[in-house]
């Protein structure tokens, strides 16, 4: 009854199988949130399974569908859940959906597939903690920074657990420390890069669903294809111009070094990730396994981070998959 009512209120002519399908849609996403929402171990089926089918619904039958299916799902997972609930899933991922599907409807680029629903994401969460802290009186702020400092508590505490020399505890403490102040600065950034990776993974669901349901007919470039923007090495640069370029002329600001430090993370994961990709495409070109490709990835992120960063920069300017590719002929 909710879905008919919003089709006459909502849309004067109106396709019936269209309409079938996204009240069929609608009613899947909702319960898909509240199994996500009520199942901690499971929420990724109300942050990227549910928002998945909103976007399949905007592919076939266009956005003002995948609106009415946003509209639906809100209603029905508040009706079980409470507004909260439905407020912090459905209506913060609804419209990035919305954007993806006509991303794919569209033929976007596949960078602008990516970053502008990672954006509208991002602004949906910022919105998200504005309304419930103004409206709702829930400081989700203050509840994350409880949760930073419960987490960081936890691992001090196993550090200190370790048979290991005193002084290199307190070394290791005190890096930790950093890392955490470090992280709390650069919080928006690190937002919108987790937004990025999670808007590639919704991708990837959608155009799987959608090839199965013969909707997509898309396929997502394979990682060892991805090329970064060589700008990204000169935001970057930038980044860290601002950081110690203030300390070298004498001008302390912490609101500067804040915004270098974020514009420096976001180009050091511009970087990372095509010294990550760079190092598939050699490594396929070789015919290395994709599993001890994820194990040498891995170890090589775990043990120098930094060390991919700088690769990836040297394939911007050097094209370093050009230069294996004939060695390996």
């Amino acid at each position: 009854s909710i879905f008919l009512y919003v089709e006459w209120r909502f849309m004067k002519q109106t396709n019936t199988r269209a309409m079938v399908e996204t009240g069929f849609v609608s009613t899947i996403v909702a319960m898909l949130t509240i199994i996500g929402a009520v199942m901690p171990f499971s929420a990724f089926l109300a942050t990227m399974v549910a928002p998945a089918g909103i976007s399949i619904i905007g592919i076939r039958w266009g956005s003002r569908y995948s609106c009415t299916s946003s509209i639906v799902a809100f209603m029905l997972v508040a009706l079980f859940l409470g507004p909260l609930i439905a407020m912090s899933t459905v209506l913060v991922y609804s419209l990035p959906s919305i954007f993806l599907g006509e991303a794919f409807r569209a033929n976007w680029s596949f960078r602008k597939l990516i970053l502008v629903p990672a954006a509208v994401l991002l602004s949906m969460g910022l919105l998200q903690l504005v309304f419930a802290n103004s409206f709702a009186s829930v400081d989700f702020i203050t509840l994350g920074q409880n949760v930073n400092n419960e987490l960081k508590d936890a691992m001090i505490e196993s550090i200190r657990q370790q048979s290991i020399p005193q002084e290199q505890i307190d070394t290791m403490i005190q890096q930790l420390n950093y890392s955490f102040a470090q992280a709390e600065r650069m919080m928006l950034s690190l937002w919108f890069c987790a937004c990025s990776v999670i808007t590639y993974i919704m991708a990837k669901l959608v155009s799987y669903i959608g090839r199965r349901t013969n909707t997509v007919h898309r396929e997502l470039p394979p990682m060892d294809t991805w090329r970064m923007p060589i700008w990204g090495a000169g935001v970057l640069a930038i980044g860290i111009i601002i950081i110690y370029g203030l300390s070298y002329i004498g001008y302390d600001n912490s609101l500067l070094k804040d915004i270098g430090m974020n514009i420096a993370f976001a180009g050091s994961f511009i970087c990372l990730i095509n010294g990550i990709t760079c190092l598939m495409a050699v490594m396929k070109t070789y015919g290395v396994n994709g599993f001890f490709q994820f194990l040498i990835l891995f170890f090589l992120y775990t043990m120098s981070p930094y060390g991919l960063v700088f690769y990836g920069i040297f394939d911007m300017f050097l094209d370093m998959r050009a230069r294996f590719q004939k060695r390996s002929l």
